[in-house]
């Protein structure tokens, strides 16, 4: 029998298993949790929620069942992925998952993520000493700690040797040219050759500093709400040289970014609301790079120049006030039209989002031509938009353009004579459509003769594709924009749409 493996770096379903024992072990539901009720759900009785609750809960009791029956190397993998209360707490489970919570590698996580009572950062040496495993992880929010000179004191403790994991927030505000940051202090150096995760934010990289910070195992990297100037930047990433994910936010101090990277798959850009903030980004040498991702104000106040991307093929959110984008020999520039398009296609994007103030068919039919190999389009718009209009003024257009579309999702959907015309547009004309999602903002709009007047606007049944869904979906509370800055989005490669998880939708 081959020897069980040591506790290694969590695998994408360690991390949706140790979702599952995060939700037994809290003691109220996550309001965040949703669900999608059938389409035809039967009427209410008094006692169904009682026994829905009751199936769920058994349900997952058995699959906690299983879990615990999975090798040691696995379950403590996915103890070390749980923030440090809940890791603990899984002594509770059943005894023997009481060493194995020991013996993990801990996940000293002591934000307050839950709302729940924060673990007081004068906990850390007795949290320390009674672990007997290194520590994996070590996410601490030292803005807490006031005393001037003190926030690097944190990351000494020897047992924080081999750290793999570091999250580190000195400031919770926006620096700009007044702000005066504690510089990222010395002693962090000390794990530059154990990272594989490092996120820092509100602090600042005085110059020269970045240039000996070499991490030669970094993959994920966090630079957030700090004063680092274009060098210094240049000199943090070109010590990175095995990084694959990276998330920009809200930095001061670099206005133009030059990356020459050979192992980046994913970046993330927000360019934030300073004055010397991210303004041009120029993607020089990126072979492997997979998706860009612009979040918040960055698709409208950036310059974006891709000139070698050949593995791109996520891209968004692109909003009709894009300064401008070159991508290989295509242009989008704004102007009077919401894009003046020149250019062969670029030929490997696969999912596009856009963010529009008004609805222009124009403007996507002009996307789709330049990106012939889309696959999936998302859509937010803000306004009502224009007429969209299109059966005279496409008609030589219409049965010659090849939509390879086969999903499309329509954000704040105001079901308006605007949005019907675009969407039927793509009903009856793209062939290989296998799916069209309406989020509407009102959920008591769901009735069933409502969808079924929708259906008749849209001509579902002349749809150019006979497989074809039309789902109508609400959110179960305020959704927030495409654009939202979320660290887990950026980072997880595993999906190969991050644009699926902006949402938790309900459906009629």
């Amino acid at each position: 029998m081959l020897p069980e493996p040591p506790f290694t770096q969590a695998t994408s379903a360690e991390f949706e298993l140790a979702t599952i024992i995060k939700k037994q072990l809290l003691p109220f539901p996550n309001p965040s949790q949703s669900h999608r009720p059938p389409a035809a759900a039967p009427p209410f009785r008094h006692g169904d929620g009682d026994q829905r609750k009751r199936r769920r809960l058994e349900e997952d009791d058995e699959c906690l069942d299983r879990i615990s029956r999975l090798p040691d190397g696995v379950l403590g993998d996915i103890i070390s992925l749980l923030p440090t209360k809940d890791g603990a707490r899984t002594q509770v489970i059943s005894s023997r998952w009481r060493p194995l919570s020991r013996s993990a590698p801990l996940n000293l996580d002591l934000h307050d993520r839950l709302g729940g009572k924060p673990i007081p950062i004068s906990e850390i040496p007795r949290i320390l000493s009674a672990h007997g495993a290194p520590v994996r992880r070590f996410s601490v929010p030292l803005y807490r700690l006031r005393q001037p000179g003190r926030d690097g004191s944190a990351v000494t403790y020897p047992a924080l040797d081999d750290l793999q994991e570091i999250d580190l927030e000195f400031e919770s505000r926006f620096p700009d040219e007044k702000s005066t940051l504690q510089p990222l202090p010395a002693s962090v150096h000390r794990f530059s050759s154990t990272l594989r995760v490092a996120s820092f934010a509100g602090c600042g990289f005085p110059d020269g500093n970045a240039s000996t910070f070499h991490l030669p195992l970094l993959k994920q990297l966090t630079v957030s709400h700090v004063k680092i100037s274009e060098s210094s930047l240049h000199a943090l990433l070109a010590g990175c040289p095995v990084l694959q994910s990276l998330l920009l936010s809200c930095n001061h101090g670099c206005s133009r970014l030059r990356i020459v990277s050979h192992t980046l798959r994913s970046i993330g850009v927000n360019s934030g609301y300073t004055t010397c903030r991210l303004q041009q980004l120029i993607l020089e040498d990126t072979p492997c790079l997979e998706r860009l991702l612009l979040f918040s104000d960055a698709y409208y106040i950036m310059d974006i120049s891709v000139i070698s991307a050949p593995k791109l093929n996520i891209l968004g959110p692109l909003s009709n006030q894009l300064h401008r984008l070159d991508f290989g020999t295509v242009v989008f520039q704004s102007g009077i039209t919401p894009y003046k398009l020149h250019g062969d296609g670029a030929q490997f994007v696969k999912v596009l989002t856009l963010v529009y103030g008004h609805l222009s068919l124009d403007a996507v039919i002009n996307f789709v031509k330049c990106f012939p190999y889309l696959e999936k389009l998302y859509l937010e718009t803000i306004c009502p938009g224009e007429k969209n209009v299109w059966c005279r003024k496409y008609r030589n257009l219409v049965g010659t353009l090849d939509i390879h579309v086969k999903k499309i999702v329509l954000l704040n959907y105001p079901c308006n004579k605007s949005h019907v015309n675009f969407a039927r547009f793509f009903v009856l004309n793209a062939q290989v459509l296998d799916s069209m999602i309406f989020e509407i903002q009102n959920g008591n709009m769901l009735s069933n003769g409502w969808i079924e007047r929708q259906h008749v606007l849209l001509s579902t049944q002349s749809r150019a594709s006979t497989g074809a869904r039309f789902d109508f979906v609400y959110y179960d509370s305020r959704p927030g924009p495409l654009g939202y800055v979320r660290d887990d989005i950026a980072h997880d490669l595993s999906t190969a749409d991050p644009f699926e998880r902006f949402r938790d939708w309900l459906m009629q």
